[in-house]
């Protein structure tokens, strides 16, 4: 079975790598950031699912995305990880003749998917805490 990602820590790599600023990595470190990025988001829902709607990690991504806003009641959030996840898709399906996501779209998209990883460890909190146990945070995390 495959160890579970962390999404705060992939969203702080993702803003490592944005961070970075060499010839080496010229051109190439937007659509990296965004992989990670996208990453992050789906490991959020992942969570989310588990916490909320199992079974729903076996739908599509956009479908998963639109149930977003409504499972956390939060429909700002919804609409933030929606726009984060299609501008990350088109980064991710790299095409020869599109440009990369600008810094301000990554920074954007880097706050969508903390704040749903944030949303999401919390609704897993207070789940576990219904159940009598709590879960592993995050580490780092108060």
């Amino acid at each position: 079975m495959a160890e579970e990602s962390d999404p705060h820590a992939l969203v702080a790599a993702a803003r490592d790598v944005a961070r970075i600023e060499t010839e080496a990595t010229a051109g190439l470190w937007p659509r990296a950031a965004a992989l990670l990025t996208r990453q992050a988001l789906e490991a959020a829902m992942a969570r989310l699912w588990a916490a909320t709607a199992p079974g729903l990690e076996r739908t599509s991504g956009r479908c998963q995305v639109l149930c977003v806003g409504t499972l956390l009641g939060d429909p700002d959030l919804g609409g933030r990880v929606t726009l984060a996840w299609n501008v990350l898709s088109e980064a991710c399906h790299h095409r020869v003749y599109r440009l990369p996501p600008t810094a301000s779209e990554l920074e954007r998209a880097f706050e969508a998917a903390w704040d749903l990883a944030e949303a999401t460890e919390a609704l897993a909190c207070e789940a576990a805490e219904r159940r009598g146990r709590l879960p592993p945070r995050a580490e780092g995390l108060p």
